[in-house]
């Protein structure tokens, strides 16, 4: 069935940024851009920080400049004296591959304009110490602008000299819708409502624009969007990842909150840091002590060091598989700390010294050192017994509360139900019965909406049930089931309510039927000539009393079906009549009731599907639990639990257990309701911590073997970060703690003011925000600030974002709320002729970089559209299940099913379907980049996944409500819900267009208009004007 329409034509944007944009004309090659990533690409290897043939070593600037054991390389303008152009115009070097002639171009025009960029040598600083991403901060000098009102803002003046030597400005700034809605995305994830927008538009104020930033900054979904990137570099899972078992880590959502919480609270970020390495060292918890909310914070923020994959809770093989399931845990937490703290890699130094950046084997056993004494691999504790019992004194005594609570409506609960079973236990039956004589025999019958695939009956059923419904709705009152009685005979039952229906649907109708055969029916191998229907009218609960009779259908006594209706204690029986002739062999017979609109409801009597005789108009009634019953005669109504057909006699006894089994489930089921609500004991926490205060001996392992273990390593930093003014020391033991103290003292070290770390801390920090504002980092290589990593587009302005984040007391709202007042972030996304042609890649950023929403903001905003996103924060994740098709989804029933996709189950061996398709990571180690890609399976997922449809029908039916009739004013609405503005008269044509010729391909459908207005809302969430932020 074709579904939806096309608004306007699918643009598919590719961002190429480049990373070597020459700063000098041609004949000048950028040593930082083009000359140093050549001799990276094709000299490191022999002469890098691990191996310095000739005692030479060119990774970094201060090494080129220092020179080998042969001199110095370079004589700065002369070409010929210059030894390593003399190694390379020989083809001499490199010695497996020599240089093409392109390459030797680029040093050879470098070497005779007189190597411009090439720092001078630092003198008595380490080779590596130099490199920018190493070094102490430093303050840019901000240049003088022209331009009056791009002055204040320090991203602008960095900016602007760039965009003016190439002939080129910022952008004009974006529409006030454009703005509003990206702003909402970039700073919580979801777009804004469409009272947010109102409200912008129609402030006049001077400040419109930043009272609108700072009503995002403090709203409670900031966190949820900020915290998400946090844990993709901190490596967070809900589960082990451990091969195929991946089992549950039922207190990781602990984490979780404790940093979306910090992100909302503008946490500083150096402390932010220190809680997650050192926590309990830093709380000085013992286990027992009462606990502030502040020491909870602490001890939750430990799990940072859990978060990498273990599977030594599963893992049972011979020893040598346990040490290296138990090392690998520590491994992980070391590459997690590697890229996401210091914008390393470090995995390549577990066997030998790096060879393209400064980290020797020795720096990363030393790292190892201070995380072995809470993950001893010879004195293992697996992690579920790594929990500790810490819960707040409030949140203790409410959960005493309630759970006393509970457990008396638990016990009331089951003395009611114990009284009524008493009371009801001798009532009689409640059968009809027709005016043929009688035979054993029974079958029982109730409605039901379908059958599931696998319920086929054995040969040919003599009793049918059937439904059918206007197109587009369906009945939700039961799913038939099959049970094979001892005689071979089929049996049809039904758990749920008979007439769960809802107003509005409108001309649906169910019926039961019955074939006659020689006036016999067939049933459980028992021929029965007496047919009728049954109904068990007894319900424990309040809205409904066992007893008071009413009347169903009381049809013609004389020749004709009479059904009527004995409820236990009942005498009385009213007038009403329905059918004609009595039974006659060879029909099919049975009673149909159908929804005709406006509450009404008509019976009719069926004689081979074909009504017979005058019809019985019934009105529906409101009910106590909030389901329609019907009245008959406007004072009478009648609830069905249980419609059954039956043939032959029935024993007294059996309708009481009839009536007995149904409220049985009922009791049970509000049984289930009430245990539901209980919790777990609060306070357990995952927590990480030293086994005790004596440090276990560490080795360096050889070739990175778990067997070969080489010398002792001390704990200890990777050299290059060191510096005389931060030494990395560890305190002694604080009396009393299990603990070392070296997870503090790196903490500390790595966070202090003014140092080597702190300052690449910093830098790792800005850039990863700046790239989830703009799409690319100032840095392109998040997670490789390194030799290998690309170099910074735009240093000088990394340099004052990161120094701006340190003076501010390492505020992540501040540097947010400076780059979205930017001008260069308010421009407008539109392309100029001039910028395509000097700046293709947008380098510079002269326009603003249109860019798809990730994953997350996918899903939540056609939650948003819908008027379903469920804002509820915190707690344990709402569950993923695997289909049997192999997607991965939540499933709409599931509490918590809207809330927002933070929430959803994060498992590393699969992740949700909708998600998935538009490129949410698959957390094996973490992920500090995500990808953005344009593939054919997310415009299937668009056209035809589940979540989308049902987003799109319920977006049709919140039009309905809340724009009315007028399909112009629902076709507004639906764009101001979607994408955050008015559609354009082009759209809004194309709509009309759409909306008038879709109902014709439902071929006159009753449900034809509202299918296409669903339609037309799938189109709109499919396309780019949704997809994309401008």
């Amino acid at each position: 069935m074709t579904r939806g329409m096309i608004l306007s034509r699918l643009v598919v944007v590719v961002f190429f940024h480049t990373m070597a944009l020459a700063d000098d004309v041609p004949s000048k090659p950028s040593f930082d851009r083009q000359v140093m990533p050549l001799l990276k690409v094709r000299c490191v290897k022999c002469h890098g920080p691990a191996k310095r043939e000739a005692k030479l070593s060119l990774a970094s600037p201060n090494g080129f400049a220092r020179g080998g054991k042969n001199g110095e390389l370079l004589v700065a303008g002369r070409l010929e004296e210059s030894l390593i152009w003399k190694r390379i115009a020989d083809d001499e070097m490199p010695p497996d591959e020599p240089l093409t002639e392109d390459e030797k171009q680029i040093l050879q025009r470098w070497i005779e304009a007189g190597v411009p960029g090439l720092p001078k040598l630092v003198s008595g600083a380490p080779e590596a110490a130099d490199h920018w991403a190493f070094a102490p901060l430093r303050s840019p000098t901000l240049p003088e602008v022209r331009v009056g009102p791009l002055a204040a803002n320090p991203i602008d003046r960095l900016l602007l000299p760039g965009l003016e030597a190439e002939g080129l400005s910022l952008g004009l700034e974006a529409d006030r819708q454009t703005l509003a809605r990206r702003v909402s995305f970039d700073l919580t994830g979801v777009p804004p409502t469409p009272a947010e927008v109102a409200a912008f538009l129609s402030d006049s104020s001077p400040d419109a624009y930043g009272r609108m930033v700072e009503r995002y900054l403090a709203s409670p979904r900031y966190g949820e969007r900020w915290g998400k990137y946090w844990l993709d570099a901190a490596g967070y899972a809900d589960s082990n990842g451990y091969f195929a078992a991946d089992s549950d880590r039922p207190l990781a959502y602990r984490y979780r909150d404790y940093v979306i919480r910090s992100w909302n609270q503008d946490k500083p970020l150096d402390q932010f840091v220190r809680e997650q390495l050192a926590g309990d060292e830093l709380s000085g918890y013992r286990p027992g002590d009462q606990v502030t909310p502040e020491v909870v914070d602490q001890l939750v923020a430990g799990h940072f060091l859990r978060n990498s994959q273990d599977g030594t809770g599963e893992s049972d093989g011979n020893p040598d598989e346990l040490r290296a399931d138990r090392y690998a845990v520590l491994e992980g937490a070391i590459e997690i700390i590697g890229s996401s703290l210091f914008g390393m890699t470090f995995q390549c130094a577990r066997c030998h010294d790096h060879k393209f950046e400064p980290i020797t084997q020795k720096d990363y056993y030393q790292l190892q050192a201070i995380l072995y004494p809470a993950f001893p691999v010879d004195h293992w504790v697996k992690p579920n017994e790594r929990v500790v019992d810490a819960p707040l004194s409030a949140e203790l005594e409410e959960w005493t509360a309630r759970t006393k609570a509970l457990e008396g409506q638990i016990a009331s609960l089951k003395s009611e139900f114990r009284v009524w079973s008493e009371r009801n236990r001798s009532k009689g039956a409640v059968r009809f019965q027709d005016n043929f004589d009688a035979e054993p025999g029974r079958l029982s019958l109730a409605w039901s909406s379908k059958a599931p695939a696998d319920a086929t009956p054995f040969g040919s059923p003599p009793v049918n049930l059937d439904s059918e419904v206007a197109p587009g709705a369906l009945i939700q009152d039961g799913v038939l089931r099959i049970i094979e009685s001892g005689t071979g005979g089929n049996r049809f039952l039904s758990t749920k309510q008979a007439f769960d229906w809802t107003p509005d649907n409108k001309g649906g109708w169910i019926q039961v039927t019955f074939d006659l055969v020689d006036r016999k029916l067939n049933v459980d191998g028992v021929p029965a000539e007496r047919v009728g229907f049954y109904l068990a009218l007894a319900d424990y609960e309040d809205k409904k009393k066992a007893g008071g009779g009413n009347v169903l259908i009381d049809g013609n006594p004389s020749g004709g079906a009479e059904v009527h209706v004995d409820y236990p204690g009942a005498d009385s029986r009213a007038a009403g009549k329905i059918g004609g002739t009595g039974y006659e062999s060879g029909h099919r017979y049975g009673v149909r009731i159908t929804n005709e609109g406006e509450n009404k409801y008509r019976l009719e009597h069926v004689v081979d599907w074909q009504p017979e005789g005058p019809a019985v108009t019934l009105t529906a009634a409101d009910l106590p639990d909030g389901g329609f019953g019907f009245e008959y005669c406007c004072n009478r109504s009648f609830v069905v639990d249980h419609l059954l057909i039956e043939a032959g006699e029935k024993p007294a006894e059996d309708s009481d257990a009839q009536i007995r089994n149904a409220e049985q489930k009922g009791y049970t089921d509000r049984l289930k309701a009430i245990e539901s609500k209980r919790t777990a004991r609060p306070g357990k926490i995952a927590w990480v911590h030293d086994l005790e205060a004596t440090p276990p001996e560490v080795h360096l392992l050889l070739r990175g073997n778990y067997s070969a273990r080489g010398p002792v390593v001390e704990p200890g930093i990777p050299a290059v970060l060191a510096d005389p003014d931060n030494p990395f020391r560890v305190g002694s033991p604080t009396a009393g703690l299990p603990s070392t103290g070296a997870r503090l003292a790196l903490a500390n070290w790595i966070t202090r003011p003014g140092s080597r770390a702190s300052a690449l801390l910093a830098r790792v920090t800005v850039n990863r925000i700046w790239q989830y504002h703009f799409g690319v980092g100032l840095v392109a290589t998040p997670e490789n600030l390194g030799y290998s990593g690309a170099p910074p587009l735009h240093a000088p302005l990394l340099e004052e974002l990161s120094r701006t984040l340190v003076e501010s007391g390492w505020s992540a709202k501040v540097l947010n709320r400076l780059i979205v007042n930017s001008r260069a972030y308010r421009q407008t996304s539109k392309a100029t002729e001039p910028g395509e042609v000097r700046d293709p890649g947008n380098g510079l950023l002269w326009r603003y970089p249109m860019r798809r929403l990730d994953a997350e903001a996918i899903r939540d905003a056609m939650l948003a559209a819908s008027g379903e996103l469920d804002g509820r924060m915190g707690g344990p994740y709402v569950p993923a299940e695997r289909k049997g098709n192999g997607t991965v989804a939540v499933e709409e029933s599931v509490n918590g099913a809207h809330r927002r996709s933070v929430y959803l189950q994060q498992r590393r061996t699969h992740v949700v379907g909708v998600l998935e398709d538009f490129d949410a990571p698959s957390i094996v180690i973490n992920c500090t980049r995500r990808n953005a890609t344009t593939i054919p399976l997310q415009s299937l997922s668009l056209l035809n996944s589940d979540f989308v449809l049902a987003r799109a029908r319920v977006m049709a039916q919140r039009l309905e409500r809340e724009a009315g009739p007028s399909a112009a004013g629902k076709v507004a609405h639906a764009f101001l819900v979607a994408v955050g503005r008015a559609p354009t008269e082009d759209e809004l044509a194309a709509a009309k267009r759409f909306l008038d010729a879709q109902p014709a391909r439902y071929q006159g459908q009753a449900d034809a208009v509202e299918r296409s207005w669903a339609d037309f809302c799938q189109a709109l969430l499919a396309s780019n004007a949704f997809l994309y932020v401008e």
